[in-house]
């Protein structure tokens, strides 16, 4: 005798089965490591990578907001009390949020350790409030291993360039472990790359990418500001900006 299955499945079958499945989704679902955009604490606190002032440029520091309104202040987007705030890129973006403000025009510097201008740029300033970034050109290259001290210079007279408000930090070019490089490469996602970047403490390659996924990974991105104690520029628009009077060429290489 031949016994047959039959091709039909009883309705408590197919009840069985789909019990099974939902398990299932549910046991990979969870087995998934959740995406996390916080970027970690410096291990060795030290001096505030970020410094605020205003009034005469290289005079006391008596008033900060000299033509700029509202709560939030003139504001680098860098990590707080972290002395070495990095990146891998030759040519990276800096991200400042400037308040509404009379000002037409800013400044931005980027100095080397011996104090020389490596980068000098005049520009005008968008009519609204929210983030400006400011990009090295291809021609400006951050060398590895070094460190250089930037400023974002907000002019508030025209006629009287001593009237100033500021933002300053410092940046550090560094390289990738071969390690974090095949990592990098192996990640399927824009988002799975700036995870790995925060993971590393790569903070301005980490803000760079997330900038471009805002739109679409507001959440994300409104996790990387908040640990880093931005929260309050969550909502602030990314403005354009900027088109730029140089005055400063690149340091001649010996």
């Amino acid at each position: 005798m031949v016994w047959q299955l039959s091709p039909k499945l009883s309705p408590i079958s197919h009840t069985l089965i789909g019990i099974v499945a939902i398990a299932a989704l549910g046991w990979v679902q969870l087995s998934l490591p959740a995406m996390s955009l916080e970027f970690p604490p410096s291990p060795n606190r030290g001096k505030p990578s970020n410094t605020a002032g205003g009034g005469t440029r290289g005079g006391p520091e008596s008033e900060n907001q000299v033509c700029t309104t509202g709560d939030i202040p003139l504001t680098a987007l860098v990590p707080p009390e972290d002395e070495k705030v990095t990146t891998i890129s030759a040519n990276p973006e800096f991200f400042t949020y400037v308040p509404q403000t009379t000002a037409k025009q800013a400044q931005f510097l980027v100095v080397d350790e011996a104090g020389d201008a490596v980068y000098e740029s005049t520009f005008d300033l968008p009519g609204e409030a929210g983030i400006v970034t400011v990009g090295l050109p291809e021609r400006v290259n951050l060398e590895v291993d070094q460190s250089y001290t930037w400023q974002f210079i907000v002019l508030c007279n025209p006629n009287a360039p001593e009237d100033v408000e500021f933002v300053q930090g410092e940046i550090t070019r560094t390289t990738l472990s071969q390690e974090l490089r095949t990592q990098l490469n192996l990640a399927q996602a824009p988002l799975e790359k700036a995870e790995l970047l925060a993971k590393e403490r790569v903070w301005f390659d980490t803000l760079m990418m997330m900038a471009q996924l805002r739109e679409s990974n507001q959440t994300e991105w409104e996790q990387l500001l908040k640990s880093v104690d931005l929260e309050k520029l969550t909502t602030a628009p990314l403005t354009s900006c900027c088109t730029t009077e140089e005055k400063s060429e690149e340091k001649p290489t010996p």
